[in-house]
């Protein structure tokens, strides 16, 4: 849906894998067309979930340490910011950080807590209603609790929150 433009990388698997991320906004914003400006994690949030399925299937020993570490940086000097934070009030640090990578952590949290076949089942659900539209978080939520038949009202309100999720 865009033109993309990747700067050099360290080497080719990094190449592969920024590569995958770029593909996959084919669909998380090409096809799923969010606000990335009011919602930017459902946009490099859930785009970078998957892509950390397909980087952990290609390299079992890829790991995130430096994400992890600069997003936990953050929270211990209490300069995070909720997932759910429009684009335009992040910090440069924080959009990284919270945008990508605490973004994707709380869809494999919320993945953990549904279970691969209802969570995965909610996510093409997701898809198939609102391919070609403009969803919204509730949109997702309401999605995930209609397949799930669980309330998410608490999964939810993580997005609003600062500091750690669950899983840590």
């Amino acid at each position: 849906p865009t033109i993309t433009l990747i700067s050099p990388q360290a080497n080719e698997k990094l190449l592969e894998f920024t590569i995958a991320h770029e593909v996959g906004h084919n669909w998380f914003y090409g096809i799923l067309g969010t606000n990335e400006r009011k919602h930017p994690w459902m946009d490099e949030g859930i785009n970078s979930y998957y892509e950390s399925l397909y980087t952990a299937k290609k390299d079992d020993h890829f790991n995130q340490q430096a994400d992890q570490n600069e997003l936990e940086t953050s929270i211990a000097t209490k300069k995070d910011q909720p997932i759910e934070t429009s684009s335009e009030l992040f910090s440069e640090t924080n959009y990284g950080a919270i945008v990508y990578y605490k973004a994707s952590q709380w869809l494999k949290w919320l993945h953990s807590y549904l279970g691969d076949d209802t969570f995965n089942k909610a996510m093409q659900e997701y898809y198939r209603q609102w391919q070609f539209k403009h969803p919204r978080p509730d949109d997702l939520k309401k999605v995930l609790e209609e397949v799930s038949g669980q309330d998410l009202d608490s999964a939810f309100s993580l997005l609003t929150q600062k500091g750690k999720l669950p899983n840590w």
